[in-house]
């Protein structure tokens, strides 16, 4: 009979076993492509370049006439202290001085005037009543970037070519930020004639907010076009110049032409001739990285890519494989390292949603949902074999321990022999776990590995080591986020040399055995060990620790430069 039960179960298990795959949601509800890959990789560091000049003009008749003259362009991140490659066109305005700037809206206002009075503003007479009769009282300079997310940063030329048709159409320009998101610059010279490209960028054409169709907000949204090139061609001064077949148009200028692999291989500069007056889809003209690459090093910078953008990428591998709370830990420190980040925070929030639909890869919730009755069925009857399991393999076992004296066999507590298992209890300790005395301690033999206290697991129905509870470290900030490191009953050490430290945090700013944590006078304590860059608590900036008692929720924070942080719990 039992051997029958047996069977019965071992077939319940294999049956349960069986079921998630066939009644689990899969958490990763649809694959993504390569296209939505490039995508998400890229949104980050294309951004928005505005270049021009306000004012406001006071006529003798006490009329006063505002005028706008500039335009927007597209760009892209290149380095994360915020260096950013776009087209000299899309600059040159603030290249030419505030100084031409004010003769531009000069212009402006005499053609308005003209314009109204119905005369010719080139005539040198309309011109100077226009300049004896106004003044200018409000001028401004817009030379700002533009952030995915929406902040605004103005910026400041480091390098420059010249305007489309005077020479190489290029500028690299920079904003005062940290840790910002950035794209790769690929080899323009690899890509061949039918390779497939990707153009994003900010097109004036997709600006229909001001009409009232879309919403402000649509104008930090880049849009994502793609097509093949089409041609290899020279400009007039005999520079090299791409043709592809991607839908572009005003305000894509200097924005990243990607290649599969999401790498840089041009920026967007100029469109084809219009035919009967009307612009022609599919005809745009883009400046190869290989000219680029010479004004990045006149600006003293490099293409380089940071922690913010192995983090993103980490954290977005997570979530697309549907391991939302690890990707949530990856987007935080995003967030922490570059506020201004564009995705994240949907990221998190959606991140969120998807654990508590219980579309977490490993969640049991979708699988009790799907199995209903039928697995509530089947654990009632596992449940129940198994108890019976145990009553009859326990009534054996005390037939064959009442039987045992008169076979010669010898009381349960004489222990003459070692136990033929480690750490297996013998027959007498059947009842652990039930508040009944195990064995007793003066005549129970030391067990294997006298080094350790061996005892009586008060849950767990079998024996094993207690460890003394001192708490814990989790690393809250730096390469290790997340992870959680229990303290020894000897302390453990933090440091930049793995053979002199448990916890390893592999920076130059940290000392090869930098700070202990361990038990001291019943508390955990925190102590410095003459480290280069000091150990800080709570606070970076805080007055340097040599040696202080931790509270749970205290912060260890490693070096002046907040490399790691480390949370003690208790």
């Amino acid at each position: 009979m039992l051997k029958r039960l047996a069977r019965t179960m071992a077939f319940l298990v294999v049956l349960t076993a069986f079921l998630p795959l066939s009644l689990s949601v899969d958490a990763q509800e649809s694959k993504v492509t390569e296209g939505q890959r490039l995508a998400m990789h890229t949104k980050p560091a294309v951004v928005r370049i505005w270049d021009g000049y306000t004012g406001v003009f006071q006529l003798n008749n006490g009329n006063q006439v505002p005028i706008i003259y500039g335009g927007s362009g597209s760009g892209s991140i290149i380095h994360p202290d915020g260096y950013i490659l776009t087209n000299a066109h899309v600059t040159d305005l603030s290249h030419q001085g505030e100084e031409k700037g004010q003769q531009l809206l000069f212009q402006l206002l005499v053609e308005k005037l003209a314009k109204a009075a119905n005369a010719n503003p080139n005539d040198p007479d309309i011109i100077n009543i226009v300049r004896q009769n106004s003044r200018l009282i409000d001028f401004k300079h817009i030379h700002h970037v533009i952030l995915p997310n929406g902040d605004a940063f103005p910026f400041e030329i480091k390098a420059f070519g010249a305007p489309v048709g005077q020479g190489k159409d290029v500028s690299i320009i920079k904003i005062e930020v940290k840790n910002a998101p950035t794209l790769k610059i690929g080899d323009s010279d690899k890509i061949q004639l039918q390779d497939h490209v990707t153009v994003v960028g900010y097109p004036g054409a997709a600006d229909t907010f001001d009409s009232g169709i879309l919403d402000q907000k649509s104008s930090l949204e880049a849009s994502i076009t793609d097509g093949k090139l089409s041609a290899k061609k020279n400009t007039a001064d005999g520079a090299p110049i791409l043709q592809i077949s991607a839908p572009a148009t005003h305000g894509n200028s200097g924005g990243p032409v990607l290649s599969d692999t999401g790498e840089v291989i041009g920026m967007l500069t100029f469109r084809g001739d219009t035919v009967n007056g009307q612009e022609v889809s599919g005809f745009a003209f883009v400046v190869p990285m290989s000219t680029a690459l010479e004004f990045v090093k006149t600006a003293g910078t490099t293409n380089q890519q940071g922690l913010v953008d192995t983090r993103y990428r980490e954290g977005l591998d997570l979530y697309w494989d549907g391991y939302y709370s690890n990707a949530i830990l990856k987007f935080e420190e995003v967030k922490r390292l570059f506020p201004q980040h564009s995705e994240v925070a949907k990221l998190i929030t959606d991140s969120q949603q998807k654990i508590a639909e219980g579309k977490e890869r490993g969640s049991m919730l979708p699988w009790i949902i799907g199995g209903g009755g039928l697995l509530l069925v089947l654990v009632i009857l596992l449940g129940g074999g198994l108890i019976i399991i145990v009553v009859m393999m326990r009534k054996k076992k005390a037939a064959a321990a009442a039987a045992a004296p008169e076979a010669g066999v010898p009381a349960p507590h004489s222990y003459g022999q070692a136990p033929s298992g480690f750490g297996t209890p013998p027959p007498s300790l059947a009842g652990i776990g039930t508040g009944q005395a195990a064995f007793p301690a003066p005549s129970a033999p030391p067990m294997a590995g006298g080094d350790k206290t061996m005892v009586v697991g008060a849950l767990g129905g079998g024996i094993g080591t207690v460890p003394v509870g001192f708490g814990a470290v989790v690393c809250t900030s730096g390469p290790m986020l997340g992870q959680r490191f229990e303290i020894r009953p000897e302390g453990l050490y933090i440091g930049r040399d793995g053979t002199l430290s448990q916890i390893v945090v592999n920076d130059s700013r940290v000392s090869k055995r930098h700070v202990w944590i361990g038990p001291r006078g019943g508390r955990v304590a925190v102590v410095d060990q003459g480290s280069t860059n000091g150990t800080f608590l709570n606070q970076p900036g805080s007055q340097r620790i040599t040696e202080a008692i931790l509270n749970p929720g205290d912060v260890i924070i490693v070096s002046e430069a907040d490399v790691a942080r480390f949370q003690f719990q208790k």
